[in-house]
């Protein structure tokens, strides 16, 4: 073999002519589902065309997703959106879960942001202190089964989330073409011994973080009738494209002004993003 012949068969054997010469399209693409997601979008999709054409097919993130027993959402099929929205579903596993973390106070107030604390600020309880334990539905809500619930005191305390819906793949594309319904829960109950004060608020943001609509609820409980636990939910499902990110704010105080953790509780904090 001439020097000239084996430099040709070398040069075939490099990423430009490897899918379309030796190895069938389907095979390559088999091949590159073992590969871990951040060398097939920083590396991969750079090494020829054809990587980058399979690697930026919607089909190829799901054959991945499903190949390794992840879930794949129910995504309409008429919505025109960027193949790295599929890659986000591989990554975050963004839809049709919880985006709240740590909604029960398990983890004491980890991910939240305090914006009040005061009396005696938050408490963890595990069971609830002086009320129901907590209905089956809101621990399903959380992914937590742990009959607790975050409690407060004789002054307001409150905190909140900012999900950010962008970084988790949900683009201006995606909420444009296929505006994807966005529910957000809480569960609240106060004591049977003490009054309370509840309220939340569920906001959507925009890029600087102003508000774009809400949703807001408040409501107080008697002295004796607050051991039993409420649901209070909203669904947006029409809204601006400009949507980037969403608040979720929740508070409490109790009426009387005892010292310790007498006033509203609150657990099974929830916002999902669901295409159905």
């Amino acid at each position: 073999m001439s020097e000239a012949e084996g430099s040709q068969i070398n040069s075939e054997f490099n990423g430009l002519y490897f899918c379309d010469t030796f190895i069938a399209k389907e095979l390559v693409a088999l091949i590159l589902t073992q590969v871990d997601y951040k060398s097939l979008i920083a590396n991969c999709r750079l090494v020829c065309k054809q990587w980058n054409s399979i690697i930026s097919d919607s089909l190829f993130w799901k054959h991945k997703t499903e190949s390794e027993k992840r879930k794949w959402p129910s995504l309409p099929r008429d919505c025109n959106i960027p193949w790295s929205f599929y890659a986000s579903v591989y990554i975050y596993n963004p839809v049709d879960r919880n985006l709240i973390r740590n909604s029960n106070g398990k983890y004491r107030l980890l991910h939240w942001t305090v914006l009040s604390k005061a009396g005696d600020g938050f408490a963890f309880e595990q069971p609830p202190v002086g009320s129901d334990n907590v209905p089956l539905e809101a621990e399903n809500d959380s992914k937590l089964v742990e009959n607790a619930c975050f409690a407060t005191s004789y002054h307001s305390c409150s905190k909140e989330q900012i999900i950010d819906l962008s970084a988790l793949g949900f683009f201006p594309d995606v909420l444009k073409q296929c505006k994807p319904k966005i529910y957000c829960k809480d569960w609240y109950a106060g004591r049977f011994d003490c009054g309370c004060v509840y309220e939340c608020t569920f906001s959507l943001l925009d890029e600087a973080k102003n508000v774009i609509d809400d949703f807001q609820f408040r409501t107080s409980i008697n002295q004796w009738e607050g051991r039993e636990w409420h649901k209070v939910e909203h669904c947006f499902n029409e809204y601006p494209e400009s949507v980037r990110y969403l608040k979720f704010y929740h508070g409490g105080t109790d009426r009387q002004f005892w010292a310790g953790h007498y006033g509203a509780k609150m657990t099974g904090a929830s916002v999902v993003v669901s295409f159905i």
